[in-house]
């Protein structure tokens, strides 16, 4: 066959393969143009229903009990810290007086069989004591590493488990307890489980990457499962990169939001009909550069960041020490 035979087949493909980009490029910019129903579906007419955020004393979590009381809800804040706690509910009090606000003092790494399965008595009672109303939306918050930046090989047997725990097991069981509650009475429910960058699988990180990737592919299962059974509860994660929080204090530039920026720009997503979705636009803008870019560029960059921030926390430490 000639070269000129091959053209047209080829041609084919290319514009195939072009129309494809540009459709799952264009789809995915959509979710940032459509308008949450957060409020509509979940607290519709103001009626103060109720959400709750585990990780809410810091960072991102408290950013979204913040845009939480700001649209309307009542919410109850997660944390081990019980003087914390109190304290965060009353820069809620003062900043939004008409929310009301509970606290569900939970160490997750201390947690047994007993604590998990109780949890969703505790939050009823919060509730009723809060004047009544339904829960409508759990977001499953917490995350983090046990240690930051460090090999596999480097890590104990605790520190593996602590760190699947917090950011994996302690989403699974709560989402379990909680979704009779969410689903009562025919009530719509709201699952957001934030998820990371980190799920593609990054070095120095392995098992937070890992717990990351669990909570991506549990969400689209749970999602899956609740429509097979005609549930009435909406499941989606919301990804994320760089943020500043109390535990990441970096600056804030275009592609580093504040921690209550990104929890709002999460919750305007809410309704986007997608179940996996960047969180915050320009997150998104670096994201279309890690699908085009290769693999081996991508871990390339991480590693070199990832060893800096080793190397300044193993400086951190020796100092500590000295």
């Amino acid at each position: 066959m000639s070269l000129s035979e091959y053209s047209t087949p080829l041609s084919y493909i290319g514009l195939a393969t072009v129309s494809y980009i540009t459709y799952k490029y264009t789809s995915q910019a959509t979710t940032f143009l459509l308008p949450s129903t957060l409020k509509s579906r979940y607290n519709p007419n103001l009626k103060a229903n109720w959400a709750i955020v585990t990780g809410a004393t810091d960072g991102i979590g408290f950013g979204f009990c913040q845009e939480l009381c700001a649209r309307g809800f009542n919410v109850i804040l997660h944390g081990r810290n019980a003087a914390k706690l109190e304290k965060r509910q009353r820069e809620l009090a003062a900043e939004f007086p008409d929310a009301k606000t509970g606290s569900l003092v939970l160490d997750v790494q201390a947690l047994k069989k007993d604590d998990v399965d109780g949890i969703a008595d505790q939050v009823r009672l919060i509730i009723e004591k809060g004047g009544g109303g339904m829960l409508t939306v759990l977001v499953n918050n917490i995350g983090g590493e046990t240690k930051a930046a460090a090999m596999l090989s480097e890590l104990t047997y605790e520190d593996v488990d602590a760190t699947f725990y917090l950011n994996a097991v302690f989403m699974t069981q709560l989402s379990r307890v909680l979704m009779p509650v969410l689903g009562g009475n025919g009530v719509p429910g709201l699952i957001l489980n934030v998820s990371s960058v980190a799920a593609i699988g990054l070095p120095y990180i392995t098992v937070y990457s890992g717990a990351k990737g669990y909570v991506e592919s549990f969400t689209a299962a749970l999602s899956a499962e609740m429509k097979a059974e005609g549930k009435n509860i909406e499941v989606m994660a919301l990804k994320s990169a760089e943020v500043q929080s109390g535990g990441y204090d970096v600056p804030t530039s275009l592609f580093v939001p504040t921690a209550r920026t990104l929890a709002s720009a999460g919750l305007n997503r809410v309704g986007c009909g997608r179940e996996i979705v960047w969180a915050y636009f320009w997150h998104w803008v670096q994201g279309i550069s890690m699908d085009v870019s290769p693999r081996w560029v991508l871990m390339k960059f991480a590693a070199m960041k990832l060893k800096a921030i080793r190397e300044w926390m193993m400086e951190k430490e020796k100092r500590k020490k000295a």
